[in-house]
């Protein structure tokens, strides 16, 4: 009898444990998201009325662009556009992170509502700039879409080491499917877009105060693109346990807090042997599971782009129209 008064006193704490851990996470998860949206509106209406520059693209969607004036430390001292071209037809620039609130499960209810407001939908760094390089638009990211021929389980239990063989792994992916409209996909979230609702997020520079600040800085940008290859050269696998067995898994956001951590240690510390094995704290203020409301709330990022796309009245027509709001040119 004791035995058994004993044991329903322990599975009465272990509940009342994992109540209190889902209230928590709630009201957490809340007080994020309504930041998040206080930011991304503030954003918004620092752009003023009227967008400084209207392109009807192909006769098939409107885009808006929508300037934003430069006002804090970090968004003055950046050197960078937020567009590689004047033409501001390639958006974002070497080592800037495109993240989504939003899941690619739209047509799933429930799982999607769910998804979305507690972790969000995707993160990837580009990797190659047209204007930096010479080379194509690239960016590096970790995706998990399983083949049909494959078993997430299979995958889930196999230890991740190269040459395991499975094909949602970190990979680089040679085109800006967020920017661009897509004529082939019919599998895109809003007409021919990607997602409906994206964010630019830039690093902060950590040596913003040295004399060589800029070359330092990209040197910094230099070293996360370079552990992410490292990770696509290992064959990181998706991680669909996410906050266990981390050491050679990764999911999406999981993936950039943890090469721009490597980086961090790399470039300022001086640790070149540093590897990140679970929860990154840069980018990841909170310090467990990356999410993309963390990478945009870190101390680390700072907004630099916010791309809305609606169906709008436009010249006395509905029309798709894509509002993108960027810092102002400085360059």
């Amino acid at each position: 009898m004791k035995f058994i008064r004993y044991t329903k006193k322990i599975i009465k704490i272990l509940l009342l444990a994992m109540l209190f851990g889902i209230i928590y996470s709630l009201f957490f998860t809340v007080y994020e998201n309504i930041k998040v949206d206080s930011m991304i509106s503030t954003f918004k209406k620092r752009a003023g009325n009227d967008p400084v520059l209207v392109l009807n693209i192909e006769d098939e969607y409107v885009r808006k662009y929508w300037e934003v004036p430069r006002e804090t430390f970090d968004e003055i001292n950046d050197k960078k556009n937020v567009f590689e071209d004047e033409e501001k037809q390639m958006l974002g620039r070497y080592g800037d992170i495109f993240a989504t609130r939003q899941s690619p499960f739209p047509n799933v209810w429930g799982f999607h509502q769910f998804m979305s407001y507690y972790y969000g939908g995707h993160a990837a760094i580009k990797s190659e700039s047209t204007k930096e390089s010479g080379k194509k638009e690239k960016f590096v990211e970790a995706t998990g879409y399983p083949n049909s021929d494959e078993s997430i389980f299979d995958i889930i239990f196999s230890n991740g080491k190269k040459g395991h063989g499975f094909s949602p792994t970190a990979s680089e992916n040679g085109y800006n499917y967020w920017y661009q409209a897509d004529d082939i996909s019919d599998n895109y979230y809003f007409e021919k877009f990607y997602r409906s609702r994206y964010i630019g997020l830039r690093v902060k520079n950590p040596f913003i105060n040295e004399n060589n600040a800029d070359a330092l800085y990209n040197n910094y940008l230099d070293l996360a693109v370079d552990r992410a290859r490292e990770k696509i050269d290992n064959d990181a696998l998706y991680n669909f346990l996410f906050f266990l067995n981390m050491r050679r898994k990764y999911y999406c956001t999981d993936f950039v807090s943890r090469v721009y951590e490597e980086a961090y240690y790399s470039a300022v510390l001086g640790d070149d042997n540093y590897r990140s094995t679970g929860y990154a704290k840069k980018l990841n203020d909170d310090g467990f599971i990356t999410s993309v409301n963390d990478l945009i709330l870190s101390n680390d990022t700072y907004i630099h782009f916010y791309v809305e796309i609606n169906e709008e009245i436009y010249d006395g027509n509905k029309t798709i129209v894509q509002n993108i709001y960027y810092l102002e040119d400085i360059e």
